[in-house]
Formats: C-alpha cells, sequence, structure tokens
C-alpha cells in the first residue's frame, strides 16, 4: 500500500517548548481532576498546580475543558490528503483510518497523558459530553475530507450519497481508530506504538467482519 510521511517543518526550540509547556498544563488539569473531580477543579487551579499564571493559561487554552481534552485529533498534511484521494489499492475506510492514524502517529502521542484523559472523561460524565459535542463537530469537518475523494472516484453519486458514505467512511473508521487506540493505550508493548502497523493488521478483520458468516 502506498504510503506518506506527515511531512512537518522541523521544531524549533521555542515550539518545543510551547509544547511542552502544554502538556504540562493538560497533565495538571487532569491529575487534579482525577483527585478532586471535574466539577471542583478550576482554571487557577490548574495554573496554580502546573506553575504557570491563570493568564499563561488562556494563551495556552481557551478554557478548562479545552486543557482537559486537549488538542482535537491531528489534521492531515494537505501531501497526506492528497495521497489520500487518489489510492486506490484499498477500501475508502481503509484509505482514511490510515490517513488519520497516520497524522495522529506523526503528533507523538503520550500514552500515559492518554490513559490518564480516558481515565478522566470516563469518571465524568460532564465532561464527556463535552467531548461528545467535539467529536460530533470534528467527524463533520472529516467527513468533508471524505467527500473530496468520493467526489473523484464515484462522480455519478448524488448530494444525499455523497452526504450518507463520507459520514459512514468517517465513522465506521473512527469506530476501528477508537479500538485500536484502546490496545495501544493498555500495552505496554514498544513495539504497538507504529499506530499505522496496528491499522494494517486490524483491517483483515474489518473485512472479514462485513462479509456474510457463511462467506469463503
Amino acid at each position: 500500500m502506498q504510503e506518506v510521511e506527515q511531512c512537518a517543518a522541523p521544531e524549533g526550540r521555542r515550539e518545543r517548548k510551547l509544547r511542552e509547556a502544554k502538556l504540562a498544563t493538560q497533565r495538571a488539569g487532569l491529575e487534579l481532576c482525577a483527585e478532586h473531580g471535574y466539577a471542583a477543579v478550576t482554571v487557577e487551579m490548574i495554573a496554580d498546580r502546573a506553575g504557570i499564571s491563570p493568564r499563561t493559561f488562556y494563551n495556552y487554552f481557551p478554557s478548562r475543558e479545552a486543557a482537559l481534552l486537549g488538542e482535537a485529533k491531528p489534521t492531515p498534511t494537505e501531501e497526506a490528503l492528497e495521497v489520500f484521494i487518489a489510492r486506490d489499492d484499498c477500501s475508502d475506510v481503509e484509505a482514511f483510518a490510515l490517513m488519520m492514524a497516520q497524522a495522529w502517529a506523526a503528533s507523538e502521542p503520550d500514552r500515559d497523558l492518554f490513559r490518564l484523559r480516558r481515565a478522566v472523561i470516563d469518571a465524568n460524565p460532564e465532561l464527556a459530553g463535552v467531548n461528545i459535542g467535539r467529536i460530533s463537530e470534528s467527524r463533520t469537518h472529516f467527513a468533508g475530507l471524505v467527500r473530496r475523494r468520493l467526489e473523484v472516484h464515484y462522480p455519478h453519486l448524488t448530494e444525499h450519497d455523497l452526504e450518507l458514505e463520507s459520514t459512514l467512511t468517517v465513522a465506521i473508521a473512527m469506530g476501528a481508530i477508537q479500538a485500536i487506540a484502546k490496545d495501544w493505550m493498555s500495552s505496554t508493548d514498544a513495539r504497538d506504538a507504529d499506530l499505522t502497523a496496528l491499522i494494517h493488521e486490524l483491517f483483515p478483520r474489518v473485512r472479514r467482519l462485513t462479509r456474510p458468516a457463511d462467506a469463503s
């Protein structure tokens, strides 16, 4: 299968320090939520734990919820999007899942922070509700990316079909990625850090599960 690196400009010292400071602020907020519960945690508490001022906190994040939920899913590069639109060696769903897994891997996700965030979201329904709203918004955006591929490969599709199939593609692919993320989060094996390889391993199962049970 054709792959593409998520190319980005080399991270400078200033950018690296900002990224590390934002991660430290996220971790501080999540640790406080784990200790005291989401409702009890304030921006001032998070800033104090992170060793920054509330004003600096708002330079990093627009709200308490934004810090706790972290950055939105990485957006694929334009180069990766072009490969996704053009590739014809796998299904639409698999092509989208691979593109997103590559973008996620390129962002160098912190496994421990991911675990902590998942535990805090699961323990706090109010925060989980905010997260669901954000997921819905991101899926609408990603459906727009999928639509660009469908318009190229299936020019006969109607407006209704394009909307339906782009939404369905994202739903199936993101469900697969969530399954991968759960395994990745719980694993201690460094080999499992290769998220793209995990997607490749998963999709033979997806193909089997979407065939009739008696298919050869």
